[in-house]
């Protein structure tokens, strides 16, 4: 089966396709382009979001048919709540079949929202009346509670984008939010503790787990292209001089800096690098601060917890530096795990981590029965087992 991924960015739009079967995801191609009609993830243009799309796709589709398309929703396109939904232990101990039937039960449950239901994310278990735990299965007891974070979509704007990317050379779509990607691109164990921050042009998407289970997740609606605003006024220059200035000689954290002259592009004018330094690590510092406000709300502060940076914003250069010493925890570039490449570096650009990860997204919202394989998956994935 030959799957294929889309990731809408504000400024780049990544396609990666690969092909499936029997656990294995090899990667065949990963492509982008810059963005067309999108604004902060959403589509504002949908004929400009369908010529880039086709354009990726024109390339990607010439030797194989596209099965499924799995599609990432931006922060902004999903809406979050959590259900809670209680079923029997059928026998006295909980088994997969009970999550499976706790999962059905919560589907019925959202028949009626007005919002197209998108996935659901399990995040507590609890056994009768016991304090709320990451792992369920095994334990003995009459009832199972289970909580799950519910993610619906507009609807109207969920059935234009399927009409726009069903094309001839596509089989299935399906959507997905972010977190959903983070959590099969992780592939965490039950003794993780880790935060997974994604610096976006636009925004900042974040995710906490403890013991491997999603605990927290937030959308913070103001990303790295900040920086590139801050530049075009200090230095009275265009968009995509500030945007080469910060990707080719800005350092985020101006104390390891060492000072030179650097050249404006396009121009014969020079600046000081610690001054253009100073300027990103001010407005970085603000992004940040942020981050670290949720991490501490939500009590990220575990011995043994680090975060995992990914996104195009993680590119700049020592902003790992800057979230160590602001947040005090390890910081690590987050890798895909579970997808096959040829070349390793492939896995570790940022600028491909959310569309590599959605390779791995399966459906599991049909029903209980049809999707219980996929499902066992997740639940394998959340515990380590």
């Amino acid at each position: 089966m030959i799957t294929a991924s889309l990731d809408m960015g504000s400024e780049k739009m990544v396609m990666a396709w690969a092909e499936t079967g029997q656990g294995n995801h090899r990667l065949l191609a990963v492509k982008y382009l810059p963005s067309q009609g999108m604004e902060r993830g959403m589509v504002k243009d949908w004929e400009k979001m369908r010529a880039c799309v086709q354009a990726l796709l024109s390339e990607l589709t010439k030797e194989h048919q596209v099965d499924v398309l799995n599609v990432a929703l931006a922060g902004k396109a999903v809406h979050v709540f959590e259900k809670e939904v209680t079923v029997a232990v059928q026998k006295k101990t909980v088994e997969q079949g009970d999550l499976n039937r706790a999962l059905a039960r919560c589907r019925e449950e959202l028949a009626d929202v007005r919002e197209e239901v998108v996935d659901l994310i399990p995040f507590a278990y609890s056994v009768d009346k016991s304090e709320p735990m990451a792992n369920p299965l095994g334990k003995s007891g009459h009832y199972l509670k289970v909580t799950y974070q519910v993610y619906t979509a507009d609807a109207d704007y969920l059935s234009k984008l399927r009409g726009v990317l069903e094309l001839g050379e596509i089989g299935k779509v399906c959507f997905y939010p972010a977190t959903r990607a983070y959590v099969e691109g992780l592939n965490l164990s039950a003794s993780d503790n880790v935060a997974l921050v994604d610096l976006g042009a636009m925004g900042i998407q974040m995710a906490s787990f403890r013991e491997g289970l999603l605990e927290y997740d937030a959308y913070l609606p103001l990303g790295a292209h900040a920086i590139d605003k801050d530049i075009m006024t200090a230095y009275k220059i265009d968009a995509s001089q500030a945007q080469a200035l910060k990707h080719e000689e800005g350092q985020a954290y101006r104390a390891i800096c060492k000072n030179r002259s650097v050249q404006i592009p396009g121009t014969r004018l020079t600046l000081d690098s610690r001054d253009l330094s100073m300027i990103i690590q001010s407005r970085a510092e603000e992004l940040l601060e942020g981050v670290v406000f949720l991490l501490q709300k939500w009590g990220f502060d575990t011995p043994n917890a680090k975060i995992l940076l990914t996104g195009g914003g993680s590119n700049l250069r020592d902003v790992d530096v800057l979230l160590h010493r602001i947040s005090g925890c390890a910081v690590e570039k987050a890798v895909v795990v579970g997808v096959q490449a040829s070349k390793e570096n492939v896995l570790q650009n940022p600028d491909y981590f959310m569309a590599l990860a959605l390779l791995l997204c399966e459906p599991v919202m049909e029903t209980a029965a049809a999707g219980e394989s996929s499902l066992k998956n997740v639940i394998k994935k959340f515990f380590g087992i």
